[in-house]
């Protein structure tokens, strides 16, 4: 039994490439189901008054869908930076990675929830618990990976290395925020969500190294 696992894992370098291929599906799909949640008008032949008040009502799901497919999206690019360096990984890591992609794969239902039951501060809580803990487990992994310096070269980022967490996964922060607000503005509790594309973009100038 050794000897096979020894043989199964002992391509590391094959593992990480499953790893990621798996991730990115897991990822687009995701995305893809965000979008399904957006419905056309069911009775063909409709007048604009009407195909305009169906569009009206359904701007909670616009609002849920353009929030969560920016928050799946900046912790893809997250995983992929956490991911860039590495020259091999382990089943740990596969593991760490499984229970990521476990509370990302949540978010269209969460997200959906929030479409339909917009003024539910117990909806919010959702949609924010699930996100924060897909941030976390994320955090994990990279804390993980960064511990096992055989599976990098010294050319790392040193912002890698040795990354401010706080500022780095600022998902986990912005979650707990947005479920403290929750009971009191549940769409102060949603918009503060907007701070995540945000801080991954200044996060990006901020690391860039100059020419």
């Amino acid at each position: 039994m050794s000897r096979i696992r020894k043989s199964i894992f002992s391509n590391q370098s094959h593992t990480l490439d499953r790893l990621c291929a798996l991730t990115d599906g897991v990822y687009a799909i995701v995305l893809t189901l965000l979008v399904l949640d957006l419905k056309i008008p069911d009775t063909p032949g409709l007048g604009e008054a009407k195909i305009i008040d169906d569009l009206v009502r359904q701007l909670p799901n616009f609002f849920s869908y353009v929030i969560s497919f920016f928050v799946v999206a900046t912790l893809w690019i997250k995983h992929h930076i956490v991911i860039k360096p590495l020259k091999k990984c382990n089943t740990i890591t596969l593991g760490l990675n499984l229970v990521h992609l476990l509370f990302m794969t949540l978010t269209p239902y969460t997200a959906s929830l929030f479409g339909h039951y917009k003024e539910d501060p117990i909806v919010v809580l959702l949609f924010s618990g699930s996100i924060g803990l897909a941030a976390f487990s994320l955090h994990i992994l990279h804390w993980y990976v960064v511990a096992q310096p055989e599976w990098y070269g010294e050319d790392a980022p040193e912002e890698w290395k040795h990354p401010n967490w706080l500022v780095t996964y600022p998902a986990i922060m912005i979650s707990l925020i947005s479920m403290s607000l929750a009971f009191i503005s549940v769409t102060g509790a949603i918009l503060v969500w907007a701070m995540l594309p945000i801080s991954l973009a200044l996060f990006t100038l901020l690391s860039r190294e100059p020419t």
